[in-house]
């Protein structure tokens, strides 16, 4: 273990060293700490007032009066829509929409949640019992960037000694070094907030799925590590294909005795399971709905995409692949001469190593296996409501890149000297987003441009 952790130190010291003051104070969008003290007081709702309005999911419980009163009950809860034209539709938590003329309407009470999945304030709940809202988030995040470092190099010395890869431990250290400081990876392990300490966290914990999954070997341990990460990124839920496909469609082609593959499947699926269970019942504790983790009731409901189409549909398909694939910077005539789209940046840009997964192929059944499993769960990203603005490069293909990086380590090719510079690249073009995404003094080298038709 010498090696790995030395990795972890190197990684958090590089972590470190690019959040630089941030570690000196939590971030402003700490939402995972005001979660962590709400279930320390034994609530699943926030027990202080956020401070500010961004991201935090509410609805409010509006009393009625009148003949609203007689016709929906005393008191409903939800959100005024505010569609144009329509300033008396209510949307209740059942998605029933009511008619509430203002004449009408009582006394409010807003409650506030924190929409995003509970892990992570839930490993945070003893440095929150400690030292309460002063937690700092910022470390936190650069903590589980450098157990990231550790674990991958981890992930990638297993692929090979299983007998799967031909990488060596240097071409691991440049595969590890490519994830962690080459990619999206970088610029958000050093920001906290909750958007990125989540993408971190859930990268941790799906680096660890992985690590027992391979070969459907530790079906117990796969289970639990895969429920942490779904209960930190709702979307690794989809990841459960992997270990599926390890489990019926084994690597050597070797099926495992009926017994056998009975007792693997449920050593993996129970704590899938468990938990699941667990967060549909705090799904409905706060929502009275069992499958709404909460993102609908962002801005009390009214951002206009989310109530018009939903977190999911093609509509927003073509911004999300312009955002992850095609996006670059502006080039200006004039200072600041360079201009970024919050939107993001083309990941092939960003990290120009992923251009060689072009030349992995014989990679055998756990090859197509790690690229099934990679598109299924970019499916739901590329559908999703939000592009992961506000962002220096594309942040969401944090889900799906460990597997990425698994199948650059499973091909045959030679890491000579154009990936090595590829790699270095990456880290340049990263390192710049650690330095200027989010910087005091850096706001004008950002806008928010997307091509014209996609605006």
């Amino acid at each position: 273990m010498r090696l790995p952790l030395v990795l972890f130190l190197i990684g958090v010291a590089v972590f470190a060293a690019f959040a630089g003051p941030r570690l000196k104070i939590h971030s402003q969008d700490n939402h995972f700490v005001y979660l962590a003290d709400a279930f320390l007081h034994g609530s699943a709702e926030l027990v202080r007032r956020p401070p500010h309005q961004n991201d935090w999911a509410s609805y409010e419980a509006l009393t009625l009066k009148g003949a609203s009163a007689e016709k929906y009950g005393p008191v409903v809860k939800g959100f005024f829509t505010r569609r144009p034209g329509k300033p008396n539709e209510f949307q209740t938590l059942q998605r029933e929409l009511l008619d509430v003329p203002y004449r009408d309407r009582g006394e409010s009470e807003k409650h506030t949640f924190v929409s995003f999945p509970p892990a992570p304030a839930v490993l945070m709940m003893p440095a929150v019992a400690v030292v309460g809202y002063g937690a700092n988030d910022v470390l936190f995040t650069v903590l589980f960037a450098g157990l990231n470092t550790l674990l991958l190099f981890l992930l990638l010395r297993q692929l090979q000694r299983r007998g799967h890869s031909p990488r060596g431990p240097t071409e691991q250290i440049w595969l590890t070094v490519l994830f962690a400081f080459g990619s999206a990876h970088l610029w958000c392990a050093v920001l906290g907030e909750v958007w990125f300490t989540a993408l971190i966290v859930g990268v941790t914990f799906h680096l660890a799925y992985l690590y027992f999954a391979i070969d459907a070997r530790r079906p117990l341990l796969a289970g639990l590590c895969l429920a942490a990460a779904f209960s930190t990124r709702a979307t690794l839920l989809f990841a459960a294909v992997f270990f599926y496909l390890q489990l019926f469609f084994p690597n050597d082609g070797k099926r495992l005795p009926a017994r056998e593959l009975a007792r693997r499947f449920a050593l993996f699926s129970a704590p899938c399971a468990a938990v699941g269970l667990l967060l549909l019942a705090y799904n409905y504790v706060r929502f009275e709905n069992p499958l709404e983790f909460g993102h609908i009731y962002l801005a009390g409901g009214t951002i206009p995409r989310i109530r018009d189409y939903g977190l999911f549909h093609p509509h927003f398909l073509p911004r999300n692949l312009v955002s992850a694939f095609t996006l670059t910077p502006k080039i200006l005539t004039e200072a600041p001469w360079l201009k970024l789209s919050k939107h993001g940046m083309s990941i092939f840009l960003s990290t120009p190593a992923l251009l060689w997964l072009a030349r992995t192929r014989r990679v055998g059944r756990l090859g197509a296996h790690l690229a099934l499993t990679a598109l299924v769960l970019a499916v739901p990203i590329f559908l999703y409501q939000n592009t992961g603005w506000e962002q220096f490069s594309f942040r969401f293909a944090l889900d799906f890149l460990p597997l990425l990086i698994c199948l650059l380590a499973l091909g045959r090719w030679s890491m000579g000297r154009w990936f090595r510079v590829a790699v270095v690249v990456g880290i340049l073009v990263n390192a710049f987003g650690a330095v200027t995404f989010k910087r005091p003094g850096m706001e004008r080298l950002y806008g928010d441009h997307l091509p014209a038709k996609l605006d």
